[in-house]
């Protein structure tokens, strides 16, 4: 009887902390306030002599950020730019919009993380710093070792190659619920 009396009161134990949500007692977060890369004379190609636009690709890597993550669990990612800082070998203030993106792990499609518009004349200048758009979900983004990002600009960009110091920095938070694979 004493046997039947335990075997009750855990499952009554169960039901309470599924009742009340505790699957949350199970999740692991790992979050890296700021990942940097800075890259110096970044190329750029030259843009058309009337209005037009210019991109280009690089990457960032994350390093050993999602070794604490389980394997088979679901993964919820959330990627946000902290700065993109541009300082350019030329004028390049003919720039009216700029934006940087990251592509999702295997696919073509890229997210938008931040983007610059251009607000009156401001005379020349060389350097350009874009805004974050916010935080965004990118699919299994914790279980690659390193982010493609592109950078794209449009309106009067430089017509002859150019080339800019740029800094970006992210912020990357993961979180994983154990609960699933304990239960």
């Amino acid at each position: 009887m004493r046997t039947k009396s335990f075997r009750t009161l855990l499952l009554a134990g169960a039901v309470a902390l599924l009742g009340t949500g505790c699957d949350s007692l199970f999740t692991v977060e790992v979050e890296a306030e700021r990942i940097c890369k800075s890259e110096n004379d970044l190329s750029f190609p030259a843009s058309p002599p009337i209005a037009g636009s210019v991109e280009q690709s690089f990457t960032i890597p994350l390093g050993d950020f999602a070794s604490a993550l389980p394997e088979d669990a679901d993964v919820e990612t959330e990627l946000r730019l902290k700065l993109f800082d541009a300082t350019a070998s030329t004028d390049i203030s003919g720039i009216e919009r700029a934006s940087l993106s990251v592509r999702k792990p295997g696919s073509a499609e890229y997210v938008l993380l931040g983007e610059f518009r251009r607000t009156g004349t401001g005379g020349s200048t060389n350097k350009l710093q874009l805004t974050s758009s916010g935080a965004v979900d990118v699919l299994d983004l914790a279980k690659q070792e390193e982010l493609e990002f592109r950078f794209q600009a449009t309106g009067s960009p430089p017509t002859q190659s150019w080339t800019a110091d740029v800094e970006v920095c992210v912020g990357a938070k993961a979180s994983a619920n154990y609960f699933g694979l304990l239960f």
